[in-house]
């Protein structure tokens, strides 16, 4: 699946204001947002957020050496890409810059379309990077989806068995005591409590028999509206919830009884991130990213994700709720991995958290019942 686009963002760093200023109005208007550094510390200090990939670096830095400061720059951030300009071009500075680590190398003055075709190439390798690093996050994913299937499918068989003894067992005594026996509430208690332990049994057995999505495509809108109307009626009857549906039919080969579940997994968490009394918005969209996607996203107005649950909220069995199994985020994650696409949490810039789901789908209009 192709990574979602990045911004697209650059650091100039040149001694020269008239230049790095000309410079960075004519790449805005090519859509490209630029930095800029003056000298080596503000160019240093730029790097501190982690947000830059790609630097166009002037060799003579006032003076400083530009090659000098490349190689610094590469140190504090490995997966940099640098551009190297010079005005005074020669094989010498050329051998230079590539063992400064510079990708290309430019000499002043150049024309805009020049630029652009060396931002370009740096664009693409850093897409390919990102590519890269998010195929690899998830096949460690999917390991790790395979290898917790296995664990849940052997104790769900043995869980259900000890319980089904349990269950057995307490229900005769339940049946034998009066009801005015002081011990009739806790064999009550206990049989509720086998009961709360089968619903998680046959969520781990639902884990692990999860299988590739398949059949004929289906609306996901009646898929999204059907449990959030749901919710709105019961458990997040005191939040306002605002859903943004397409027009068209919007129809992917999901298994329904998933695609519904996950609905109410994110919904729920969003009522437990507000307290059960904010605000969620629910989207469905058509989306291009190289091929035909469906986007769900859920989005919360409260406090947002912390740093431990953005790293680890898609792991199975973890979990920041005192009565959380750690399965339904994990769920959503394997669904969408095992139909090609992608789920992922971010917290919004105005605030809350917001999940992200994307699954392939027919172009709107394609396969609807005026057009078979």
């Amino acid at each position: 699946m192709n990574p979602v686009a990045a911004p697209r963002q650059i650091l100039i760093v040149d001694d020269d204001p008239d230049f790095a200023t000309a410079t960075s109005r004519a790449l805005a208007l090519e859509g490209i947002a630029c930095r800029i550094a003056h000298d080596g510390a503000a160019a240093m200090a730029e790097l501190a957020d982690g947000q830059i990939e790609i630097v166009l670096l002037d060799i003579r830095i006032g003076p400083e050496d530009g090659t000098e400061l490349a190689a610094r720059m590469r140190a504090a951030a490995p997966g940099l890409i640098l551009m190297l300009m010079t005005a005074y071009a020669s094989v010498d500075s050329a051998v230079a810059a590539l063992k400064a680590g510079a990708y290309d190398y430019l000499r002043k003055p150049f024309f805009l379309d020049e630029l652009m075709q060396s931002l370009d190439r740096c664009f693409q390798l850093a897409d390919l990077r990102r590519g890269k690093a998010r195929a690899e996050r998830e096949l460690v994913q999917i390991r790790q989806l395979e290898t917790t299937s296995r664990l849940a499918a052997g104790l769900s068989h043995d869980f259900r068995n000890m319980l089904a003894v349990i269950q057995a067992n307490l229900s005769v005594l339940d049946e034998r005591l009066h009801k005015a026996d002081a011990l009739k509430p806790y064999a009550q208690d206990a049989l509720e409590a086998v009961q709360t332990a089968e619903t998680l049994v046959a969520r781990l057995l639902g884990f692990a028999r999860a299988r590739p999505m398949s059949g004929p495509p289906v609306d996901l809108r009646s898929l999204v509206s059907g449990p959030t109307d749901m919710l709105r009626r019961s458990l997040c009857a005191e939040m306002t919830l605002t859903v943004g549906l397409p027009d068209q039919p919007l129809l992917a080969p999901v298994n329904p009884g998933q695609m519904e579940t996950a609905v109410v997994n994110l919904l729920i968490n969003a009522r437990d991130a507000t307290g059960g009394t904010g605000s969620a918005t629910i989207v469905l969209e058509h989306v291009w990213r190289g091929s035909d996607y469906a986007r769900l996203t859920v989005q919360d107005d409260g406090r947002g994700l912390g740093p431990d649950a953005l790293e680890h909220a898609l792991e199975p069995m973890f979990t920041t709720k005192p009565d959380g199994t750690g399965l339904g985020l994990p769920m959503i994650q394997q669904m969408a991995l095992m139909g090609g696409g992608d789920f992922r949490l971010v917290n919004a810039a105005g605030g809350g958290a917001r999940a992200i789901l994307e699954l392939p789908c027919l172009k709107p209009g394609q396969g609807s019942g005026e057009n078979m």
